[in-house]
């Protein structure tokens, strides 16, 4: 995954949530952990709302940059993040960045049918701290950024619709 000059790690996927949260991509004990995608998402992200995870390094590597998507300009400058895969490679556009609640319902995977997932979107785009003028529906697939605030309580995320994809070579 690629956020121009911003982040750069492997995505790992373990089926749950616990291994690569202090565990380094060799299996290795770290307090940094991995970059990892959520236990319930498909690893080909064709699901609605694929979620992954990092910590908020203070020293600004794993997720630690994602708070700079607070500023106006670097949300302005910064408005697409890649994730290749050995398949694909896939482009997003950022289309909300939010606090939330650890458990919010920010972090649904799946919906009962599109309108539920439109009310979704909406609702990411209300509690949005920064705007852009970017149409998000229910018929896109969007990818989750999250990471922890510091706050046991909350979590920064960064939201970016999938606008192409591409054959990996």
């Amino acid at each position: 995954m690629c956020i121009r000059d911003r982040l750069s790690y492997p995505v790992l996927y373990s089926g749950d949530d616990e291994k690569y949260l202090r565990t380094d991509i060799y299996g290795n004990q770290t307090i940094a952990g991995c970059i990892f995608m959520d236990h319930g998402c498909k690893k080909d992200f064709s699901d609605p709302n694929t979620i992954i995870y990092g910590h908020n390094m203070r020293n600004l590597s794993m997720f630690g940059k994602l708070k700079q998507f607070r500023d106006q300009a670097v949300f302005d400058s910064d408005a697409y993040f890649w994730v290749y895969t050995p398949e694909k490679i896939y482009k997003y556009e950022i289309f909300s960045c939010q606090e939330v609640g650890a458990t919010s319902e920010t972090y649904q995977l799946q919906f009962s049918d599109k309108k539920k997932f439109q009310e979704y979107i909406d609702s990411c785009f209300e509690r949005s701290v920064l705007k852009r003028d970017i149409e998000v529906t229910s018929d896109d697939k969007i990818v989750t950024l999250s990471t922890c605030t510091g706050n046991s309580e909350t979590r920064f995320l960064v939201q970016g619709k999938l606008i192409e994809t591409y054959k990996a070579v």
